[in-house]
């Protein structure tokens, strides 16, 4: 597959950004960069998931994770599934998501701190040295992929300003419709706040979007799409027999600050002064 030419005018980049709430990159990382990520991931799950290295936990009730016993880096497979009814040589073809694995191998520091192209995007999207705040990465096996609802990044953090925040979605692997590529409603940060509840996964209540308005954002391996923290977006079950590997990174610009619970929860609020966020609907038990 043949990827056109990076576009560099910043102007561009920034306005289709703010109209759109996003942008994609068809070739963020060459194919050596992406065969070292994919390398890396399945270094980090196979060392914490050996016997008396990492401490298997209980995760929302419904799926296991497995914890790093020297950083926050752990791991977590599909709901339903146990660490001791998975064979090691399937183990990868069973795991959803990653959490904080930037400092567990140096392809994933390289990749957070490193491509010129990722830190100039940034920085014409941020201004100058944006921060790494949340790296994840975020993985639909075979036929067994579960669905992540329609949701803000937002509503996890209390990071403000609101539009300080983007996040960074790089497939490892063709990312299509069938194998659960991203989603998103295009303009749909202007929207503002969308209040969350807990039900599948921490979501936009329903009624709040209209999915008609949302785009398949397919990607080849290295692809990236960069988007707001405001952005609503969601990606679909894993139907298909293609694994769908993907690293996502959090930065906020360099003036944005943590703001205490109370706070944020009137930032980051509906129009009629609902708090929107998931430790609002944590709270309040819904």
């Amino acid at each position: 597959m043949k990827t056109q030419d990076p576009i560099t005018d910043p102007t561009l980049i920034r306005e289709t950004f703010q109209k759109q709430g996003y942008w994609v990159e068809p070739q963020l990382l060459t194919p050596e960069e992406v065969d070292a990520a994919r390398e890396a991931v399945s270094e980090c799950i196979h060392h914490v998931a050996q016997p008396g290295v990492g401490e298997v936990k209980e995760y929302a009730g419904t799926s296991v994770q497995v914890q790093s016993p020297v950083s926050p880096f752990f791991f977590q497979l599909e709901p339903g599934l146990k660490l001791e009814d998975v064979a090691a040589d399937e183990l990868e073809l069973k795991v959803r998501k990653l959490m904080s694995f930037d400092r567990e191998h140096a392809a994933f520091e390289a990749i957070a701190h490193g491509p010129h192209r990722l830190k100039s995007l940034l920085e014409t999207l941020l201004g100058p040295d944006p921060e790494l705040f949340q790296s994840m990465a975020l993985i639909k096996p075979p036929f067994i992929g579960t669905e992540k609802p329609w949701h803000q990044d937002n509503a996890y953090f209390n990071v403000t300003p609101l539009d300080a925040v983007i996040g960074v979605w790089i497939a490892l692997d063709h990312a299509t419709v069938e194998n659960g590529c991203m989603h998103v409603i295009p303009g749909g940060h202007d929207l503002g706040a969308l209040k969350h509840h807990h039900d599948k996964d921490c979501e936009i209540i329903g009624g709040r979007l209209d999915p008609s308005e949302a785009v398949a954002v397919e990607l080849p391996p290295g692809g990236a799409l960069l988007f707001y923290g405001m952005l609503p977006h969601q990606t679909p079950p894993n139907r298909s027999s293609d694994r769908r590997r993907a690293l996502q990174f959090h930065y906020h610009a360099a003036t944005a600050v943590r703001t205490p619970t109370e706070e944020y929860d009137r930032i980051y609020a509906e129009k009629d002064g609902t708090p929107a966020s998931c430790e609002a609907a944590r709270l309040a038990g819904i």
